[in-house]
């Protein structure tokens, strides 16, 4: 069989990571991409030309080829017309016939252990067990419910992996995740994105965000889950469209994040990205999409269209009670048009499932359950055996163990029951452990600039940038403040985020030149590379710098948890920016309480708006689920005396009134809190089962497995320090190896080391590298015919045992997702020269 790389359509290539495609077809090529279709499984696939990782498959004389009609050819000659082959033999019949390779049957069988063994062709017994213990592995993986959860680099979060399990095992889903601030909905999409595609339940994925979060989704995409995803620009398809003949530039690729604006700016790419196949969806941000039943929002307008043409959707969003019902209203209608089609409806809904949650109270109670919680309960449920169960609880007539698991079956049957049960998710910090104290520093210094009444806000906040003043560094006071505060934490790391790139910068050199200190800097133009550099070396305990300096876009996506001091060199004008700029320490599992450092120049707009944070929100020392809806009630009134310099009487009776709207908006958030859908959200029987399971799979059998896949293909490896080890080709390499970087690459096997060094390659079972070495040992034929000498077996001599192995796989469309019902499998047989078992 030969193998060459010639592109023309009609071709028929085979996948080499995903053999249970069948044959697949050149449809489309050009300089750059080939698309191949393959009709065994109904797939599309594109592929880059320079690294696909596919075989062109031409028959040899005297092999037997399957037509798609049922009828086998016995080939012997082969032409070749125009780059396709032309097989030319004797069919069934004994006729003489041709057989184009287009009418090659789709569904093929390639390797043949049979025939390598009768030509002496054989395999070492290492390989034979390490292809065996593939094939297992690889189809244990497959039907394991949590396999694309638990190979990322996340923490194993109770409420994370109950969300993405009870969302991602689903096809097609369409959920809300609207998780309080801080609680992970980028990780929750993420997790179920990834086992999504683990699962072959998504192949193509869209993600539409605000133009500022692009970064941060691709960063945590690819460090997190190790998905490459194209961030869509308008430069980006201008290339593909000069470079390729897809009709529209997101055809290109499978995994695509797409900024919101830039869809609204330019119809012709909306409606491009509206005619492409996608298979799930992710809206960031939704709660800004705006909706009434008199006005819809452009924006609404185009999210709506991608929901109701794509299968699968997610949207993130703030929770429900934060920008009222309404709101809650239009993005569940984006879900599920028909089911929340009219407002009242869904409010006469909601106010009915007070009788549930006094129900689950009734039951989650430890107390006694009283003759009068009992009636309540039982109004509750239709079934007799159900009604039964209650009468016996109520009667005392279990034990302590069973009356538990009684009550959580009761209860999980209420939940069901719930109106948006299985769309909306939403977790809050009151019902998860783990997060931080928080700590304000204030100090307010010396003005040194001119008076800015006047300017636009930004830049009132940023006084530096008036006229691009070159030598503010001389004479800001916050330079001198911020050398005190690194002496006086010089055992501390110290994250300072300022609103401007140039502001970063000038810091930097001021650091560098006068104090002899040399910081980290992240900013928005710095390569993904550099970024990676700069957050090792701030990671670093021993040799690392102190400070690490971010612009507020550049730090987006990233983990400093161990970082416990943060400076705001300048304050955002959104309370939603000072939030995030908090969460790049402030998250859950943070041990130590969060230090918040903020200078600000006494009667400027930065003391104001710190006052108006500070007092007014209290958004320092605690989130702020309010603050959103009331900057936005405000705003217009902040800004003006802001600007217009209002005297300090004047400030901070504004400041009191925000205090009380926020004090207000939190004890209606605490009184409308959806107990049911906090219930719903996150199991806790359910959830300390899935974490229970996931702690125990989070074992070495992976660097094991590993371990011996490098040395049978001549790989290196050593150990550099504990749980890190340095992987490169050896010279005993015999072949290409799946994800294995030419200068080599620093791997750990181990989830805390991973989460403490993002530059690390973090390999778990999901991780690219494993899952194609499985496919590379599995699918290919080295292993598939060894022969072995036995001794010390008892049998009698010249015994012949012959040991088999099968993988049954059942080929299928993929949107029947046959794997959940038949599975593949292998099966294990020994039997001796007389077929005897």
């Amino acid at each position: 069989m030969k193998k060459e790389f010639e592109f023309v359509k009609g071709q028929r290539f085979i996948s080499q990571t995903e053999q249970e495609l069948g044959l697949g077809k050149v449809e489309e090529t050009n300089h750059r991409m080939v698309k191949l279709v393959f009709d065994a499984a109904n797939e599309n696939r594109i592929y880059a030309k320079d690294n696909a990782p596919i075989s062109r498959i031409v028959f040899e004389i005297g092999d037997k080829v399957p037509a798609k009609t049922g009828w086998t050819l016995k080939v012997e000659s082969i032409q070749k017309l125009n780059g396709l082959v032309i097989y030319q033999g004797l069919d069934d019949n004994g006729d003489d016939v041709l057989l184009p390779e287009t009418e090659v049957a789709d569904s093929i069988k390639l390797d043949r252990p049979s025939e390598r063994m009768f030509s002496g062709h054989l395999d070492s017994n290492k390989w034979f067990n390490l292809r065996q213990l593939a094939l297992t592995k690889r189809n244990d993986l497959q039907q394991n419910p949590l396999y694309g959860l638990l190979g990322c680099r996340t923490s194993l979060l109770k409420h994370q992996l109950y969300i993405a399990s009870a969302v991602a095992k689903r096809f097609a889903p369409r959920v809300l995740l609207a998780d309080e601030v801080g609680l992970g909905k980028t990780i929750e999409a993420g997790l179920i994105i990834h086992q999504q595609l683990l699962k072959n339940r998504a192949k193509r994925i869209l993600i539409v965000v605000p133009e500022s979060l692009t970064h941060q989704w691709m960063v945590e995409m690819l460090r997190r889950f190790n998905l490459h995803f194209s961030v869509y620009n308008e430069e980006l398809c201008l290339g593909i469209e000069e470079s390729t003949q897809f009709s529209s530039p997101f055809e290109s690729s499978q995994l695509a994040i797409v900024p919101l604006q830039f869809l609204l700016d330019n119809d012709n790419r909306a409606q491009q990205l509206l005619a492409t196949q996608w298979d799930l969806l992710v809206v960031d941000e939704a709660h800004h999409l705006e909706w009434s039943e008199q006005d819809i929002s452009p924006e609404y307008q185009l999210i709506e269209g991608l929901a109701n043409k794509i299968k699968g959707a997610l949207l993130l969003t703030a929770t429900p009670e934060q920008l009222g019902k309404k709101s809650h209203f239009a993005r569940l209608r984006l879900l599920d048009a028909n089911r929340f089609n009219r407002y009242e409806d869904f409010i006469k809904q909601e106010d009915n499932f007070q009788s549930t949650v006094n129900a689950i109270e009734v039951l989650r109670s430890e107390k006694a359950m009283t003759k009068t919680g009992a009636k309540n309960t039982a109004k509750m449920f239709d079934d007799e055996d159900d009604l039964q169960l209650i009468q016996d609880i109520f009667e005392n007539k279990f034990e302590k163990t069973e009356k538990f698991a009684v009550k959580q079956m009761l209860i999980e049957k209420l939940l069901d029951q719930h109106g948006t049960g299985r769309l909306l998710f939403r977790n809050t910090r009151s019902a998860i452990k783990g997060f931080p104290k928080r700590k304000i520093h204030k100090d307010g210094l010396e003005n040194p600039y001119d008076d800015a009444s006047g300017q636009d806000i930004a830049l009132q906040l940023t006084p530096e940038l008036i006229n691009h003043f070159d030598n503010w560094t001389k004479i800001d006071p916050r330079m001198q403040w911020l050398v005190e505060k690194i002496n006086n934490y010089q055992s501390k790391k110290i994250l300072l985020i300022a609103s401007s790139k140039q502001t970063v910068l000038d810091i930097a050199e001021s650091l560098r030149v006068k104090q002899g200190i040399h910081a980290a800097v992240f900013h928005e133009d710095l390569s993904l590379i550099e970024r990676d550099k700069a957050a090792a070396w701030f990671a670093d305990l021993e040799k690392g710098t102190q400070i690490l300096l971010c612009s507020e876009i550049g730090s987006e996506g990233r983990n400093f948890q161990f970082s416990h001091h943060i400076i705001f060199f300048d304050l955002p004008f959104n309370p939603d920016l000072l939030e995030q700029r908090i969460g790049r320490l402030d998250r859950i599992g943070q041990e130590s309480t969060i230090h918040i450092h903020v200078p600000y120049f006494k009667g400027t707009a930065s003391e104001k708006l710190f006052k108006w944070y500070h007092q007014g929100l209290n958004a320092f020392t605690k989130t702020c689920p309010a603050a959103y809806a009331i900057f936005n009630q405000q705003k217009d009134q902040l800004s003006r005396l802001i600007m217009d310099g209002a005297d300090e009487e004047e400030f901070m009776a504004f400041v009191e009134t925000s205090k009380e709207l926020t004090d207000q908006a939190n004890q209606q958030f605490h009184k409308g809190r959806d107990r049911l859908l906090e219930y719903n959200s996150c199991r806790p029987f359910v959830a300390d089962k899935i974490l229970q399971d996931a702690e125990m799979q989070d074992d070495t059998s992976c660097l094991r497995f590993m371990h011996r896949m490098f040395d049978r293909y001549g790989i290196n490896y050593e150990e550099l320090r504990r749980n890190v080890e340095l992987v490169t080709p050896g010279e005993s390499q015999h072949t290409h190896f799946p994800g294995l970087i030419e200068d080599g690459m620093s791997i750990t096997f181990d989830r805390e080391t991973a989460l403490a060094n993002e530059t690390l390659h973090y390999l778990s079972w999901e991780h690219p590298m494993v899952v194609e070495a499985l496919d590379m040992i599995a699918s290919g034929e080295k292993g598939n015919a060894s022969l072995v000498a036995l001794k010390n077996t008892g049998l009698p001599p010249s015994t012949i045992i012959i040991e088999s192995l099968f993988n049954l796989h059942a080929p299928a469309d993929a949107d029947l997702q046959i794997s959940r019902y038949l599975p593949t499998n292998s099966i294990r047989l020994i039997a001796d020269e007389k077929l005897i078992d």
